[in-house]
């Protein structure tokens, strides 16, 4: 959509730009930006680089955004990262020492699967934003995510101020555990060390089967498995599904655990529509492949995932080099103990593309989900160990990340007071929140008066 006609039916739009409030309760000036301006440019560049290939995705985004808060939040994610770079620094920011991040961790953005090892285990999942920035950046997303979720869930003030406390002192005692005794790269959530709602995750994904994943997902044509008539996976012309039949040859030995060539034979492909919320209106492709055996019942389903550049890249734009799909590939072994062994990158023409399996056995957590405080806490408790978890582990101990430093070590030093870290973190949630609603309310009206989106 041109930017002209935006412009000229945004000038009739009302536009709700919250103040925010920062570290030591002072209001600070509305941020200098207009949110649904911010928000179009990022969805118009999608539309123009994809030829508006993906814009049915947009525009299901714009509906997701538009429902609420929580939603608009949690699709925004190049919004906040703009934001922060207008607001202060947070006062326990590590000075010189950046570290790895997922990028976009929200509530949402955790779950159960099945490890590499075969062991389910309750982790991080998303590392398409995955950067090196400061650890305070991620902390203070979770925690306006707890705000949001929590306002949704009708949790009172006091009930969020105890939630976003826990976070942070949780992730301080973790990060501070970790620096003590290395023990980061081995560490993880599973049913033997983890709380009520992740532990009935896990149980859930150990009892999910390729099989039932198969049967949503795919049919027998005669002895060949192919993807079922599905209005949420569309149908792809012969020059994309050769451009992903070769995408998939040259992925499969960028994983860790590479498929053989027999493993990566490529039964059928389709476009998959409508998964995600920030991710909307990027390029997302299934293959079917061939599996362990020449049988039906072990076929996977490989995700193909179009990347561009992540949100933090902004505020520090030289700290990696690496590009493309290879980015969040590499970003999840090292954030993610025993991620799925099968993330790899390739590019399909031109679009570069993560890849990973689609798991037969995950379970996301939901918001929904958290229906009472015990269970708030123990979620929240478990949120902040994988952050400090993610965090510590992808630095000088591990090859290739361009840490040369113990990131837990730089973190914990620089957490020179927990208390004071939960009040500056509880006021820019709080203040950041109240801010989202606001551009949430200014998109709503935008799209109510019919100004193009993307």
């Amino acid at each position: 959509m041109n930017r002209r006609s935006r412009g000229a039916v945004l000038a009739g739009a009302v536009i709700i730009v919250a103040g925010l409030v920062v570290p030591g309760g002072a209001a600070e000036a509305a941020l200098t930006r207009d949110p649904v301006a911010v928000i179009y440019q990022r969805d118009h560049a999608l539309h123009t680089l994809n030829n508006g290939a993906t814009d049915d995705d947009l525009l299901t985004r714009t509906e997701i955004l538009a429902s609420s808060p929580w939603s608009f939040f949690r699709g925004t994610s190049p919004l906040y990262y703009r934001d922060l770079g207008e607001l202060p620094a947070s006062a326990y920011a590590t000075a010189g020492a950046d570290v790895w991040i997922t990028g976009d961790v929200h509530l949402e953005n955790t779950g159960a699967d099945r490890g590499a090892d075969n062991v389910e285990q309750f982790a991080l999942t998303d590392t398409d934003d995955a950067w090196r920035g400061s650890w305070t950046w991620e902390l203070r997303r979770e925690a306006v995510s707890i705000v949001l979720a929590g306002r949704q869930n009708g949790r009172s003030a006091s009930q969020i101020t105890t939630d976003v406390n826990t976070l942070v002192s949780e992730y301080a005692q973790w990060i501070d555990k970790f620096h003590g005794d290395d023990d980061e790269a081995d560490w993880r959530l599973t049913a033997g060390n983890t709380s009520d709602l992740t532990a009935d995750l896990i149980a859930e994904s150990e009892d999910d089967k390729r099989a039932d994943l198969l049967a949503k997902r795919t049919t027998l044509s005669g002895s060949t498995r192919v993807f079922k008539a599905d209005p949420e996976l569309l149908t792809v012309p012969a020059s994309i599904r050769s451009a992903v039949v070769a995408a998939v040859a040259a992925y499969r030995t960028t994983a860790q655990d590479p498929l053989s060539a027999s493993e990566a034979v490529v039964k059928d492909v389709r476009r998959r529509l409508g998964a995600g919320t920030g991710s909307l209106g990027r390029f997302r492709w299934y293959a079917l492949v061939e599996g362990d055996t020449s049988g039906t019942s072990d076929d996977r389903i490989l995700e193909l995932k179009q990347e561009v550049d992540p949100a933090p890249k902004t505020l520090a734009p030289g700290t990696t080099t690496l590009t493309g799909g290879q980015r969040p590939a590499l970003a999840l072994r090292w954030l993610v103990n025993e991620s799925d062994p099968l993330a790899g990158w390739a590019g399909v023409g031109g679009v570069p593309v993560l890849v990973k399996e689609k798991s037969p056995f995950a379970e996301d957590l939901s918001i929904d989900d958290l229906t009472t405080s015990a269970i708030w806490d123990d979620s929240v408790r478990d949120v902040g160990r994988l952050l400090a978890a993610a965090h510590s582990r992808a630095d000088k101990d591990i090859a290739g990340t361009g840490v040369t430093y113990s990131a837990d070590a730089a973190i914990d030093n620089a957490i020179t007071s927990v208390p004071g870290l939960q009040t500056e973190t509880r006021a820019f949630a709080t203040g950041y929140a109240d801010q989202v609603t606001g551009d949430w309310h200014a998109y709503v009206t935008a799209k109510n008066s019919g100004v193009p989106l993307f």
